[in-house]
């Protein structure tokens, strides 16, 4: 998505009212968004998220860049009116990320599986890694433990694997990909949740389907013998999804 990220901690910043006091908050400006996550009972991760187009915003003084950002955003400010940025330690160090959307030409070789950031990452917002993590853990996990006990080999078992993992990555970054549409309208987010999700439920709780981690439907683990019955037609969506428009939205399904 060619945004960068400005971020730092701190210590002493507010809290949401209970329950939710842990809670992430994801608070949008006119540059972009911020990401404002509790880490402790005190300390706080705190980052800004900018087009490209803005990149200069975040250029030389980091210090200057963080606090003017953090004034344009009158939510975060007043979160971190009592707060001080942490200076020292593993904490301490301002820091920049830029083009952080990838994904690996291969999640497996034989006697090896990529799952989390090793395999690929999207972006920070809604915290998909979090869910993209543990999904494809759970995912390799079924694979592994399927091969080993004998019942199907490892190529049909991983490349299943890989089909399900690409597959729900594509849903978040077509989402994403709209998200990132500033023109857009709130409603607009919603239904284009409900339309990648591909779903019976309403465009709201499509929406949070997808950002709860909920939206591939998988309740539980499919059975071993389902993934031998369906690894050829994951095995054909992909190299389906390989071979599309070239102005496809989602592109990693190209590599």
């Amino acid at each position: 998505f060619r945004s960068l990220a400005l971020f730092g901690y701190f210590e002493g910043g507010k809290r949401l009212p209970a329950p939710y006091s842990g809670n992430i908050l994801s608070v949008a400006f006119d540059s972009g968004w911020f990401w404002y996550i509790p880490l402790s009972d005190t300390l706080t991760s705190v980052g800004a998220v900018v087009r490209r187009e803005d990149a200069e915003k975040i250029q030389g003084d980091q210090e200057k860049a963080l606090k003017t950002l953090i004034a344009e955003c009158p939510l975060i400010s007043e979160y971190l009116s009592d707060a001080r940025r942490v200076t020292s330690g593993k904490y301490g160090e301002l820091r920049v990320r830029k083009d952080y959307s990838y994904h690996q030409t291969s999640f497996w070789r034989p006697g090896m599986i990529l799952v989390g950031d090793a395999a690929c990452f999207v972006d920070p917002v809604f915290s998909s890694g979090v869910h993209l993590a543990t999904y494809s853990g759970l995912l390799a996990a079924r694979s592994i433990n399927s091969v080993l006990g004998g019942d199907t080999d490892e190529k049909t078992a991983l490349t299943e694997f890989e089909a399900r993992y690409r597959r729900e990555y594509g849903v978040f970054y077509e989402f994403l990909t709209s998200f990132y549409q500033m023109n857009v309208n709130e409603d607009s987010y919603f239904w284009q949740a409900k339309k990648v999700t591909n779903n019976q439920h309403t465009e709201i709780e499509s929406f949070v389907d997808l950002v709860g981690g909920v939206s591939s439907g998988e309740a539980a683990l499919t059975p071993t013998d389902r993934i031998v019955e369906r690894s050829a037609e994951f095995s054909a969506a992909v190299d389906q999804m390989a071979g599309g428009d070239e102005d496809s939205m989602v592109p990693l399904y190209k590599s």
